[in-house]
């Protein structure tokens, strides 16, 4: 595996020095490629070194650590923030931090956050190498388990509970296409159970006039077109039906979106109302305060 080209982004003398000297003492798979103390320096050395993970305080001298992620063209990096300030951690996951280190930094603590950087990244890795090679084994996928790039789910629309048709759990479906939109991409199952078993799209398929596969993803087609819009689906989505085990399975790949998108669903008194779902972890999840989502949104596009 390559090293990890790493920016440490603090304007503190004391907690830089202690931060790098943990990382090269403890750390051969880190590599310190640079180091910033302002906003603007590090939006700048993030453009000029493309790191892959970034440490970044949440105070500096000329604007929060916040700002340094705001209007970045291209996010291709993971987060950790580092920060004396504790009441700061829930807007630190809305930038999309993976881990949130309070000063002092211990060993302890970063070893915490880069084992918490290294099984995203093994396991990004691993999805992508499966699903860009010509002979993938996606029984192999689905044995790795549900992330946040990788989601099942058992039905489109039939509910084995109920033993019918139940059209919310077609909103179910929506919402994670939005949540990997949003967040970084990723891939949905259907016709896998929570626990990766394969159970098929056959019960899917008996609830249309045809029970094929062609029936079943023109009405998903048309479900996302009324949602999203046609160029959403056209640009965003591939899906496919591959054999698991000698059952059909249907598998749509989300790309990751270059807007936000929003959600109608029916809420208990049965009125629509917009959401906003992202990817965290291996669960879709609703931001419902607006100033997070409005922070969330900042950050992401």
């Amino acid at each position: 595996m390559s090293k990890i080209k790493t920016l440490l982004i603090e304007d503190e003398k004391i907690s830089l020095i202690t931060l790098q000297s943990l990382l090269h003492k403890h750390f051969e798979e880190i590599e310190v490629v640079g180091t910033a103390g302002t906003v603007r320096e590090s939006k700048e050395k993030i453009k000029s070194l493309h790191p892959d993970l970034i440490f970044l305080d949440i105070s500096l001298p000329d604007g929060e650590g916040f700002e340094v992620l705001n209007g970045l063209e291209r996010k291709s990096f993971e987060v950790i923030f580092t920060t004396a300030h504790e009441q700061y951690a829930l807007k630190a996951f809305d930038f999309f931090a993976i881990h949130y280190l309070v000063k002092p930094v211990t060993f302890e603590r970063l070893n915490t956050a880069i084992d918490r950087y290294q099984e995203l990244r093994k396991s990004d890795e691993f999805n992508e190498r499966l699903l860009q090679s010509d002979a993938v084994d996606l029984s192999e996928l689905i044995a790795h388990g549900e992330n946040n790039r990788l989601e099942f789910k058992s039905s489109f629309r039939w509910d084995y509970r109920e033993n019918k048709v139940n059209k919310k759990l077609e909103e179910v479906i929506l919402k994670s296409i939005a949540a990997f939109s949003n967040a970084k991409g990723g891939v949905l199952f259907i016709g896998v159970d929570d626990s990766g078993n394969t159970i098929g799209l056959e019960k899917d398929f008996s609830t249309f006039k045809q029970a094929n596969k062609d029936h079943f993803e023109l009405h998903l087609r048309n479900l996302v077109n009324t949602e999203y819009g046609v160029p959403f689906t056209t640009n965003n989505l591939n899906v496919s039906f591959p054999l698991i085990r000698s059952k059909e399975v249907c598998m749509i790949e989300i790309r990751q979106g270059l807007e936000p998108v929003y959600t109608t669903v029916t809420d208990k008194s049965g009125s629509p109302v917009e959401r906003f779902y992202v990817r965290s972890g291996n669960t879709s999840q609703e931001l419902i305060k607006p100033s997070r989502i409005m922070t969330y949104i900042k950050a992401r596009f």
